[in-house]
């Protein structure tokens, strides 16, 4: 899938379960930092994602659904990398910055029971190892 095909996907509902991945999260925040500065882009992917987890039949706990922190720890993170390494789209992205596909790169900058906190799921929390980039 483009990423023109996988905006549309997600825009719609239409992504599958089986298809929301940590690899389609990670193009998605590529996505949505092309389009909006991050503190828009990050309240237009909270919407998406948790209206996508609503269409999957999830139901938000402090156990599962949206992460709102780790959200806007990956949209960042992808955001400076795509800046640094001038990819021209998502999959260009991932080809050239495979470390963001290491799911636990957030605790290099938070302690993992900060990080993983209920408090962590439901408000963004800052980080207390090592400050994320700008």
């Amino acid at each position: 899938m483009d990423d023109t095909q996988l905006w549309q996907a997600f825009e719609s509902q239409t992504l599958l379960e089986s298809a929301w991945t940590h690899r389609a999260h990670l193009r998605m925040a590529f996505l949505f930092a092309q389009r909006f500065d991050l503190d828009e882009a990050h309240l237009r992917m909270r919407a998406g994602i948790i209206r996508l987890n609503a269409r999957h039949g999830l139901i938000e706990s402090g156990a599962r659904g949206y992460f709102e922190t780790l959200t806007r720890v990956w949209l960042t993170l992808v955001r400076q990398a795509a800046i640094e390494s001038n990819a021209t789209s998502s999959l260009e992205l991932l080809a050239l910055r495979p470390e963001l596909l290491n799911r636990e790169l957030p605790l290099k900058h938070y302690t993992r029971g900060r990080l993983f906190s209920v408090h962590a799921r439901s408000v963004y929390v800052p980080p207390d190892l090592v400050p994320l980039p700008l």
